[in-house]
C-alpha cells in the first residue's frame, strides 16, 4: 500500500509526509502527550485580549528558537517583566512535532508560515516553497533538529564582520556549554568514536544525541571515508570546531522526542511569576513615544488578533526585542518605518530610520535531492506498509524507542571543500574549517520536488546543498497590510559560482557511491538523474529541482560601523534607534556553512547577556 501524500503548490511538489500516523492514532495521541507536559500555571495566553498587563520591562516579539530561548534567561532574574508575543500556535500535544521522524508533517501544515518565494530566474522561473515554524519554539519544532554549532571560523567571522570579539569562537565557547549537553543515544549503542563528549557542555539546556538504530547505509558510508581520507575524511564530531569531512549528524531528542527550543526553554519556566506568553497574536508594528536627542525611541508594540480584530498597544520599559525571523523581522521593521528609505516611500511609510540594509542580504542554502536503488531494506518500509507504521507508533509510545525516534533528514553526512583551483580559487566560507558543499546520505525515498514514491524498489536519498552560496536575495513589502506576506526573493542561483558548486557536489555524490564499499548494494540512480551526462545536464537538473535548507538569514545583518553597513551593531541594537534590539537569524552577517539551529541557540544565549548587562538595576 502507498501511503505517500504529496501537495502540490506555486509549482513544487513537497517533501514526502506520512499521513498514516494521523489517521492511525491522531486522538489517542493526544492525551497520551498531555500526560507528559510538565504542570505550569495558566501564564500561556490564547488571546491578545487577556494579555495581563499593558507594561512590561521586555516585550520579546516572536516565541520561536531565540525567542523562547530570551524568555528563559531574561526571567531568571525575577523583577524583569517579559512578555513573548508568538503569532502561531502552542507547541503541546502535536503529534507531527514531538515524533522525530514525523517531521516532514509539519511543513506545509498549521504550524508552518507557508512562504513562497517569487519565481527564480535561476530555478527556471519556479516558486519555491519556504517554512517556518508558526508555533512556540519556531523552526526548532518544525525542522528536523539536526545539532550542528558551526566550525570555529563561523564564529571568528562574525567577530571580524561585527568589530566585536565577543563574538569569536574563544567567547562563544561558553554559551555552547550553555546550550546543548551530549546525552546516550536512545538505542544505547556504544558511541565511541562518533561523537566528541568534549564538544559539549555539562549542564547545556537541549538534550544533543547520536542516531539510533544505524544499519547497512551508515556503515558504508563511514567505510568509504575512512577509506577515502583527503576531502572526504573521518570527522569523529561535526561540533568540535571543523565541519569538514564525514561523520554523524547528532540531534536534540530530550528521552525520544524532539527537543526544541520551545521544550529546552520555555516550558520548563512557564509558571514563573514574571513571564506571560500570549499565542495567536500578530505583531503588525512598533511605535515610537517621541525621540531622545533626535533619535526614535520605540516602546510600544502593536498587537492583535487578524486583519478585522482590535489592536491594542503594549509598552515596553527597557526593550523590544525582535525575533521574529529572516522573514518576520525585517517586515516588521519596515511596516514600523525602518529600512530602505525608497522601499518605505513607495509604500507610503513615514521613514523613521533610512536602514538600507533591511530585508537586503537574504541568503539560503540551495538544496537538491537525489534517489538510488539499492539492495537493502530501507525506511521505504516505514512509508509503504501501515501495519509496520502502526506498531513502531505504537513502540514509541510506549518506551519512546525504535525508529520514530530517528530525526528524517538523515544520519550520516559529508562537509567538503571544493577541489584545489575550482572557480579559480574562490573560497567564500568562513576559512578552512568550513565547508563549500554538503552530501546528507538519507535511508528511504526523499523526493523534493520530484515524482512520489513508486510501489516497489528500495531507495536511498542523496541530498545536496551549497552551504557557502554567494547568491543573495531579498525580503520587501507587498503592501502595508501586516497581514500580507511578504515578498521574497531567494535570488537562488543567480551567480555562476553557486551553480558551478552545485554541479561539482552532485559529481562528488557520484563519485563517492563508486567507490568499492558500495559494491552490492548500490543498484543504481533513480528517474531524471539517471540520464545526466554533461555539465549542463546537471545544471539544468539543479535548476529544476532545487529547494533550500530552510536556513534563512541575513536580512537584518550586523555590522560594524553605522547604519549603512549592517542593520544592527554588535550589541544587537538596531542602529538609528533606542530601544529595540534583534535577536534571531536575520542578524547573522555571514551564512553558517552547517545546519543553523544550534548557532541561534548560541547567538540567543549571548544575546540573553547583551541585554542583561545594558539594563542593570
Amino acid at each position: 500500500m502507498n501511503c505517500i501524500n504529496t501537495w502540490k503548490d506555486a509549482g513544487r511538489k513537497s517533501i514526502l509526509i506520512f499521513p498514516q500516523f494521523s489517521e492511525l492514532s491522531k486522538m489517542k495521541l493526544l492525551p497520551f502527550f498531555a500526560a507528559l507536559l510538565p504542570l505550569v500555571s495558566a501564564k500561556l495566553y490564547t488571546s491578545y485580549t487577556d494579555i495581563p498587563r499593558s507594561e512590561y520591562d521586555f516585550v520579546i516579539v516572536g516565541g520561536g528558537t531565540a525567542g523562547s530561548i530570551l524568555a528563559n534567561r531574561l526571567t531568571e532574574d525575577g523583577r524583569n517583566r517579559v512578555l513573548v508575543v508568538e503569532a502561531g500556535l502552542d507547541n503541546a500535544g502535536i503529534q507531527d512535532i514531538i515524533v522525530p521522524y514525523l517531521a516532514p508533517n509539519a511543513l506545509r501544515s498549521e504550524v508552518d508560515w507557508n512562504f513562497t518565494s517569487t519565481p527564480q530566474v535561476g530555478c527556471l522561473n519556479q516558486t519555491i516553497p519556504l517554512s517556518r515554524g508558526f508555533v512556540l519554539g519556531g523552526s526548532s519544532s518544525i525542522n528536523f533538529i539536526t545539532w550542528h554549532r558551526g566550525s570555529n571560523d563561523v564564529w571568528d567571522t562574525f567577530a571580524r564582520l561585527s568589530g566585536d570579539d565577543g563574538w569569536g569562537w574563544p567567547e562563544m565557547k561558553k554559551y555552547n556549554d550553555r546550550a546543548g549537553k551530549l546525552y546516550p543515544p536512545i538505542d544505547g549503542h556504544d558511541g565511541t568514536g562518533q561523537a566528541l563528549p568534549s564538544a559539549y557542555g555539562r549542564n547545556g539546556q537541549a538534550q544533543v544525541r547520536l542516531p539510533s538504530y544505524l544499519g547497512q547505509l551508515e556503515s558504508i558510508v563511514e567505510s568509504t571515508a575512512r577509506a577515502l581520507g583527503g576531502r572526504w575524511h573521518y570527522n569523529e564530531d561535526f561540533n568540535s570546531g571543523d565541519t569538514t569531512g564525514t561523520g554523524y549528524f547528532l540531534s536534540s531528542i530530550r528521552d525520544g522526542a524532539r527537543d526544541s527550543a520551545a521544550t529546552a526553554y520555555l516550558v520548563p519556566v512557564l509558571d514563573r511569576p514574571n513571564l506571560d506568553v500570549v499565542v495567536h497574536t500578530r505583531v503588525t508594528r512598533l511605535h515610537t513615544n517621541g525621540s531622545d536627542r533626535g533619535t526614535p525611541v520605540f516602546n510600544k508594540v502593536e498587537v492583535t488578533h487578524d486583519a478585522n480584530s482590535p489592536r491594542r498597544n503594549i509598552t515596553a520599559t527597557k526593550e523590544i526585542i525582535l525575533a521574529a525571523g529572516v522573514y518576520g523581522t525585517p517586515q516588521i521593521l519596515m511596516l514600523s518605518g525602518i529600512g530602505p528609505q525608497a522601499e518605505l516611500q513607495r509604500l507610503g511609510i513615514p521613514v523613521k530610520i533610512n536602514s538600507p540594509d533591511v530585508g537586503q542580504h537574504l541568503v539560503d542554502h540551495p538544496l537538491l535531492s537525489s534517489s538510488y536503488l539499492v539492495n537493502g531494506t530501507t525506511n521505504d518500509l516505514i512509508t509503504r506498509d501501515q501495519q509496520f507504521a502502526a506498531d513502531l507508533l505504537e513502540q514509541w509510545e510506549t518506551n519512546r524507542t525504535g525508529l520514530l525516534v530517528v530525526p528524517p533528514g538523515g544520519n550520516t553526512a559529508a562537509f567538503l571543500k571544493n577541489p584545489a583551483g575550482f572557480a579559480g580559487g574562490l573560497d567564500p566560507s568562513a576559512g578552512p574549517l568550513s565547508a563549500n558543499t554538503e552530501i546528507i546520505f538519507r535511508s528511504g525515498y526523499q523526493g523534493f520536488g520530484g515524482p512520489p514514491l513508486p510501489p516497489t524498489g528500495n531507495f536511498i536519498s542523496i541530498i545536496m546543498a551549497l552551504v557557502s552560496p554567494t547568491s543573495r536575495g531579498s525580503v520587501t513589502l507587498q503592501s502595508t497590510s501586516p497581514f500580507d506576506v511578504p515578498v521574497i526573493d531567494l535570488g537562488m542561483f543567480t551567480t555562476d559560482y553557486d551553480i558551478q558548486s552545485m554541479v561539482q557536489v552532485m559529481k562528488d555524490a557520484e563519485d563517492f557511491i563508486s567507490q568499492p564499499q558500495w559494491s552490492g548494494y548500490m543498484i543504481g540512480p533513480f528517474g531524471d538523474r539517471a540520464n545526466l551526462t554533461t555539465d549542463e545536464d546537471y545544471a539544468t537538473y539543479a535548476r529544476k529541482f532545487s529547494w533550500t535548507v530552510n536556513h534563512g538569514m541575513g536580512t537584518a545583518r550586523m555590522g560594524a560601523g553605522g547604519v549603512e553597513n549592517g542593520v544592527v551593531g554588535a550589541d544587537l541594537l538596531v542602529k538609528g534607534a533606542k530601544g529595540l534590539r534583534i535577536i534571531d537569524a536575520s542578524v547573522f552577517p555571514h551564512i553558517p556553512e552547517n545546519h543553523i539551529m544550534a548557532n541561534v541557540f548560541l547567538l540567543a544565549e549571548r544575546g540573553a547577556d547583551l541585554v542583561k548587562n545594558s539594563n542593570r538595576h
